[in-house]
């Protein structure tokens, strides 16, 4: 079997809002006109827009837009109307359908051609439509007529806007595919029974809805009991005589003469998504050939020739709409339509092409050429430097402009109001102010002002943003930081980023930070004889009283407390764990249980105490002095947290699997009911009703157990985040190599980790291994070794045991660096646990 890569010749991005609309009215429809005769076209319809393109290389693919007044359901084409010697075009929608005339007028100047749609039929009906066909019913030669179906499984027959008879199915609970067999005049019915019946239109016209009256059965031409779902069908006329029918289910494809012969039958190992059927040759040719081309979930084309796979092709995009075209500069092009509203006109090549995104040069190129590519290159790069230095220059001149002021309130414990958080009995209500004064000078410069906060997990934000469109020369903007869970605490510090245009349009973003105030997540506390883990900061001056330093306490809360003057000890409000500061001479100690406790006070501490010397104007040298002790435990917590964290992760996609296989039973159970409650007489369905009802509260159970793991996740990932955070404040106050500190910053990306996004070790995985290879000289064998299996996920057992080895030589290497020194090397404990 070989294997082909589909390269991509044209394509498109539709007009959408939003993925939902995009997924559930999408139509497409593949044509061609009297008007535009040397090209198919592509007829798109997406929510209630209508768009004809017409690929062609070197012009615009877009020949129309318009916008209709109701959702799209389908588009089809045909002669609606005998006079007209084009076809035309029948939208239809929920509860009408629309016929249009595509006009094209020649443009006599520079503007090019017009091509404008003109509704010449509109006919209304009561029922909610579902799909429709057409066709010349009752071997019509003057034009084609219209069947509707409804969702109540009512066929309504219409010529023009003339209703001609109604038929009636009881055993249609769900409407299916219908397809029009131009052959033998019949029709292809696939009922909620899982079966294909036929029936001729004859049949369906003596059938009506006064036939039923009189209890008259339809009887089908044949009919096929498929035991699966029909999702489509497609009529092929194959011979002089006869005509192919082609319906896909769910795991097979079938194929089927219109007399009721079976010519072909294949079983899929993967689930189709949709598929298009085409003839080469014409069928009155014995050598004619009948192809099926099949998409897949996993994003592939299939063709078969009967029961045989010729191709098998990599799509790139899940393909949710397949066709054939014919285009002036392509004579077979295969047309997809993705999920996300892209349109693709491909082609099969035969050529393997290993990077579908370059395209294959063939050409020799002349040395002059790329020199003359090289200088124009540089010549943008000059202009894109000067525009760098232009918006500096904007921003120098806004920020002198515009004076922000940003203060904290004092924090407001036990306050009552609704809001979401209230029914978390274990978190103290409290919430802290924080005020944003902008005072602009020339508020007539300004055209608008965003503010957007950016805070770190338990904290949030009463108003995310804040958006002013009359700026004043003084404004107030208030709002309220909060605590919406008992996590670690990460980063204690709020962004504010202020996204200001001018007058000309510029865009300019003014960054400020803000430190929350130690008493809105600390309180004072009993000090905790267990602590463990000791970092040491030095300074060259006398150490200062602690509460000089910690402010934010008043003395009443500090009287209930002993030696408060040379040792406090603090408690977090979210997790009831302590953190005691303690003096001694020229040098102070933060002493805990465990390393995310350390993280905030160190930060707070550290701001605090620059602060205070910076208003006193005395030099002084802070030296943060971790022992080798605290360096290998530090780092063996991080590498811990890292393996908690992945494997909370691979216990809540499991769990979400699980969901997914109960939601596909769900679904299964229920159109098995649908099957036997629309058989006569009705089948009994007590066990199948004991079976969705237990899937239903399986399913319930399960997704209250995701959502209480997916909390365990982000708690675990906060745990992450703070001793990731550690050492990164560690690095900054004891490494003289800046560089390498910023980019092991960058690599860690800590800031990646939010309640709603824990992808963090996929981000990392492969900016590991490039500052593991790079940033230290390693062996070649060495750098294969640590290299990630690309092949496997990275949470998989190889590739995670790998991460933490990079990480865990990145780390020891920077530290090592700062303690040349000394004797010996740092070095972590060995995992005990890898998953």
């Amino acid at each position: 079997m070989s294997l082909f890569k589909v390269k991509q010749w044209w394509s498109n991005t539709t007009n959408t809002e939003n993925y939902k609309d995009r997924q559930n009215f999408s139509c497409m429809k593949v044509d061609k006109f009297s008007s535009h005769n040397d090209s198919d076209c592509i007829l798109l319809g997406e929510g209630n827009l209508l768009q004809l393109f017409k690929p062609s290389l070197g012009q615009d693919a877009l020949l129309l837009e318009t916008e209709l007044s109701d959702i799209i359901l389908q588009i089809e084409t045909g002669k609606f109307i005998g006079l007209s010697g084009d076809r035309e075009i029948i939208v239809l929608h929920s509860q009408s359908y629309v016929i249009y005339e595509l006009h094209r007028k020649e443009g006599l100047t520079d503007a090019g051609e017009q091509n404008n749609m003109t509704a010449v039929i509109k006919h209304a009906f009561k029922r909610r439509a579902c799909n429709l066909t057409v066709g010349p019913f009752g071997s019509s030669k003057a034009r084609d007529l219209i069947c509707v179906q409804s969702l109540d499984g009512t066929f309504s027959f219409f010529d023009q806007d003339t209703f001609l008879f109604m038929c009636i199915f009881n055993d249609i609970l769900i409407p299916g595919p219908v397809a029009y067999v131009m052959s033998s005049d019949m029709f292809v019915i696939c009922k909620s029974t899982w079966a294909l019946e036929i029936y001729s239109y004859q049949q369906l016209r003596e059938s009506s809805e006064l036939s039923l009256r009189q209890n008259k059965a339809n009887i089908p031409q044949w009919s096929y009991n498929a035991g699966e779902e029909i999702s489509a069908v497609q009529v092929v006329r194959t011979s002089s005589n006869f005509s192919s029918i082609i319906a896909l289910g769910e795991r097979h494809l079938y194929c089927f003469q219109d007399n009721g012969l079976m010519k072909e039958l294949i079983r899929f190992d993967y689930t189709p998504i949709c598929f298009h059927s085409y003839l080469i040759g014409w069928y009155y040719e014995p050598g004619a050939r009948l192809l099926v081309m099949v998409a897949s979930d996993d994003s592939k084309l299939y063709i078969y020739e009967g029961t045989k796979l010729l191709w098998a092709c990599d799509l790139m995009i899940k393909a949710v709409s397949l066709c054939r075209c014919f285009i002036n500069s392509l004579p077979g092009g295969v047309v997809t339509l993705s999920r996300d509203g892209v349109i693709s006109v491909n082609y099969l090549g035969t050529e393997p092409n290993l990077n579908p995104n370059v395209n294959i040069v063939n050409e020799i190129v002349s040395p002059v050429e790329v020199q003359r590519e090289l200088e124009s290159v540089e010549e943008a790069l000059k202009l894109i430097i000067s525009d760098d230095k232009e918006s500096v220059e904007d921003v120098s001149y806004i920020e002198k402009t515009i004076s922000i002021k940003t203060d904290m309130g004092k924090p407001i414990e036990n306050y009552y109001e609704n809001n979401r958080y209230e029914s978390d009995k274990s978190l103290q209500l409290i919430k802290c102010p924080l005020i944003i004064t902008l005072i602009c000078k020339e508020p007539e410069l300004i055209q608008n002002i965003q503010v957007t906060y950016i805070c770190s997990s338990p904290f949030i934000v009463s108003d995310n943003g804040k958006y002013i469109d009359d700026v004043n020369v003084t404004q107030i903007i208030k709002t309220d930081i909060l605590m919406s869970n008992n996590y670690d605490l990460s980063n204690t510090n709020i962004k504010i980023l202020f996204t200001v245009i001018d007058r000309t349009g510029k865009i300019i973003i003014i960054n400020r930070s803000i430190m929350l105030p130690l008493k809105f997540y600390c309180s004072v506390g009993e000090l905790n004889l267990e602590n463990q883990i000791k970092l040491n900061i030095h300074v060259n001056e006398a150490c200062l009283d602690l509460r000089n330093i910690f402010t934010d306490v008043t003395k009443e809360e500090l009287s209930n407390f002993e030696d408060t003057v040379n040792n406090i000890t603090f408690k977090y409000k979210t997790t009831d764990t302590t953190v005691t500061v303690s003096s001694n001479d020229q040098e102070y100690s933060i002493e805990s249980v465990d390393f995310p406790e350390i993280s905030p006070m160190l930060d707070h501490f550290l701001n605090k105490l620059n602060d205070y010397y910076i208003q006193t104007n005395i030099g002084v040298r802070i030296t943060v002095k971790p022992s080798k002790e605290f360096i290998s435990q530090m780092i063996h917590r991080f590498l811990k947290s890292i393996e908690t964290h992945s494997k909370e992760r691979m216990k809540l996609k499991k769990i979400q699997d699980e969901l997914d296989v109960l939601q596909r039973q769900f679904t299964a159970v229920q159109k098995r009911l649908l099957v036997q409650y629309g058989s006569l007489p009705p089948a009994h369905c007590d066990t199948l009703e004991f079976l969705m009802k237990d899937t239903h509260q399986r399913i319930i159970n399960i997704v209250y157990e995701i959502i209480q793991n997916r909390n365990v996740v982000c708690r675990a990932g906060n745990t992450l985040a703070a001793v990731g955070r550690l050492i990164i404040c560690v690095l900054r106050n004891t490494s003289t190599d800046m560089l390498k500190v910023v980019l092991i910053e960058e690599m860690l990306s800590l800031d990646l980790l939010h309640d709603d996004c824990q992808e963090w070790e996929e981000a990392i995985s492969k900016v590991s291994s490039f500052v593991c290879n790079k940033l230290f000289k390693n062996s070649e064998k060495d750098k294969e070794k640590l290299t990630p299996v690309t092949e496997q996920d990275t949470l998989s057992h190889i590739n995670l045991k790998r991460l933490l080895k990079q990480l865990k030589i990145i780390l020891e290497k920077v530290f090592d660096e700062i303690n040349e020194g000394t004797q010996g090397n740092v070095r972590t404990e060995e995992l005990v646990e890898i998953i």
